[in-house]
């Protein structure tokens, strides 16, 4: 089963994803994590998250290659895929062929839909102002139709609001 969570930034999407993956009654549970500890901060920021999720979550720190850690979960398990938004960012900025990962990804979803529990956490980046420039322009066009792809394919979906689940499909 695949469970889309959408939401701005801080609206608790991630905790809402991590327990509703805890509810599935799996005998493990992975989180993918997409963000890159670019600078202290973020370092400091990922640790206190691992902190936080507890030892019974397994880590896997993946920014580029989604589909080889998924492939890594075992069945009866729950993943929690944090953050699609930061995946799409870091092939973009990378210089990766987007569509190509992209494609393989949502390929993947469709073969391990009815074999783990899939939850799947994402920016809404398209309630914002049109960005000035090219490049954002470009990553708000394509996040906004990756978001549609995985709503297409998702068996459930949630819009976080303010750390309030509100369930859209």
């Amino acid at each position: 089963m695949i469970t889309f969570i959408i939401g701005g930034i801080k609206s608790g999407k991630s905790n809402f994803a991590l327990k509703e993956g805890e509810k599935t009654g799996s005998r493990n549970f992975y989180y993918i994590a997409t963000a890159r500890a670019i600078d202290e901060e973020m370092k400091e920021r990922i640790e206190k998250h691992k902190k936080e999720r507890g030892s019974h979550w397994i880590t896997i720190e993946e920014p580029i290659n989604l589909n080889e850690a998924v492939m890594k979960i075992t069945q009866n398990s729950s993943v929690v895929i944090d953050c699609l938004t930061t995946w799409l960012t870091n092939l973009l900025v990378e210089g990766y062929d987007f569509y190509e990962f992209v494609e393989a990804f949502f390929d993947l979803l469709r073969e391990y839909k009815n074999e783990i529990h899939i939850f799947i956490v994402a920016n809404e980046v398209g309630l914002g102002i049109i960005p000035e420039n090219e490049l954002g322009r470009k990553f708000v066009d394509l996040a906004g139709t990756v978001n549609h792809k995985v709503m297409d394919i998702c068996d459930r979906a949630y819009l976080m609001v303010a750390g309030v689940p509100l369930r859209i499909k």
